[in-house]
């Protein structure tokens, strides 16, 4: 009888169990592309409830898989350790932003605001956009990738999506975002953390796409 080693048989499994949990993050990342999004672009389900629906698919999804994989949620960056590290890296670029405009061409906080519409912003773009987007991306698709194929192609792989995630912008758009996306997933690759990316994140688009005009 041929002898099974262990160590290989351990790594086969591990291989296995990598290969699924990364084909399940990228399923739950296609669901909202193929039936959620082109019910927006065709108006039939209007504006900003298409998102709504989409982050809150992202964010349960992410934590369900997780769960369903028998994983904590430190195991996809949800995690008190390196916060500080985590949120301080990730918010320099915020800072970073806001500098920049400043120095390019003044911003001032928008002159239509009401306490509702902040409300309604702070809300999005905290709860669902900055944490639907960075639970997915920089948790769950990042995650599974780098324990099956390591860390670095777990970079580009979660760096493309998320730019594919913003194609209706145009391929400017895409490519910056795609830098975003790739400095926060440095950030998830250096604290393993990915708490910070996710304040950061709803942060960055709570100013810059709301609060603050050129």
């Amino acid at each position: 009888m041929k002898e099974v080693n262990p160590v290989k048989s351990v790594l086969r499994g591990n291989e296995r169990k990598g290969v699924k949990e990364s084909l399940q993050s990228l399923l739950l990342f296609l669901i909202p592309i193929l039936f959620i999004i082109p019910l927006y672009v065709y108006n039939i389900l209007q504006g900003i409830a298409a998102y709504y629906i989409i982050y809150s698919i992202y964010i349960v999804g992410s934590i369900g898989i997780t769960k369903y994989n028998g994983r904590k949620l430190h195991e996809i960056g949800l995690s008190r350790k390196n916060l500080p590290e985590s949120l301080l890296i990730s918010c320099a670029l915020v800072l970073g932003k806001l500098i920049g405009e400043l120095v390019r061409s003044g911003v001032h906080i928008s002159p239509e605001l009401t306490l509702s519409t902040v409300g309604e912003q702070a809300l999005y773009n905290f709860m669902f956009s900055g944490l639907g987007q960075e639970i997915l991306f920089r948790g769950l698709i990042l995650f599974s990738i780098w324990r099956w194929k390591g860390p670095k192609v777990a970079l580009v792989v979660s760096t493309v999506l998320f730019g594919i995630m913003h194609a209706r912008m145009g391929i400017g758009y895409i490519l910056g975002i795609m830098i975003i996306g790739g400095f926060y997933g440095y950030v998830v690759y250096k604290t393993k953390n990915i708490v910070g990316p996710i304040i950061a994140h709803g942060l960055y688009n709570f100013l810059f796409d709301f609060l603050l005009i050129s």
